[in-house]
């Protein structure tokens, strides 16, 4: 069953390729490492952005570009595998969620990771996040491992207004994110099959 387990098992265990496989299917096959460019606007320059979930800093040379400061959060032995694994370093790397959230960001960068977190305690990162700062980036699969779809668990909140929604998937010529569809919010998270979307949010507290 995936979950907490699994990723601090697999955090705590697995081989480099294993462990980036594990972040990035197909990286195996021959998908790189490296961070999707997000297709939607974000605003830039930032002063202070958290990478959420950040793993081995696969995002960090996107998010540096678009923020002074940059902090990455994952569970402990995700970010002890981070300093020695990320190819760039970026202000701080942290395990202890609770001082955390108690900072203020200027943007979430939450890319690929809410789909693979328990739908309780996503729904609860999810209402910190609305606390600590006035928007999050999310690209996310719209089904969760668990079954709800995550952007159910952010409506269900009802903490942010939500953006236009981004239907994409992977690339395999760019590597990058390919846009296959544009709608509201409401329509994107009813989309039959599934598939990834890339949405931001503002928090209306």
């Amino acid at each position: 069953m995936p979950g907490l387990n699994e990723w601090l098992s697999m955090a705590q265990s697995a081989d480099v390729s294993d462990l980036r496989e594990h972040i990035l299917s197909g990286h195996k096959d021959g998908k790189p490492f490296t961070p999707y460019v997000p297709t939607i606007d974000l605003p830039a320059p930032l002063d202070r952005v958290l990478d959420f979930g950040c793993g081995l800093g696969r995002n960090f040379p996107y998010v540096k570009g678009i923020a002074r400061h940059v902090t990455g959060f994952d569970l402990p032995p995700m970010i002890e595998r981070c300093r020695s694994l990320a190819t760039e370093s970026v202000d701080v790397l942290q395990d202890d969620w609770q001082q955390v959230r108690a900072s203020r960001f200027d943007l979430i960068f939450a890319s690929l990771v809410l789909q693979h977190i328990e739908p309780d305690i996503c729904s609860s990162y999810l209402a910190d996040f609305a606390q600590m700062a006035p928007r999050v980036y999310l690209l996310t699969r719209l089904d969760n491992d668990f079954g709800p779809n995550v952007l159910d668990l952010v409506a269900r909140l009802g903490l942010f207004q939500a953006g236009d929604c981004i239907h994409v998937d992977h690339d395999p010529v760019t590597n990058q994110l390919r846009v296959l569809g544009r709608g509201s919010f409401d329509d994107v998270r009813q989309l039959a099959g599934g598939g990834h979307c890339e949405v931001l949010l503002r928090s209306i507290l």
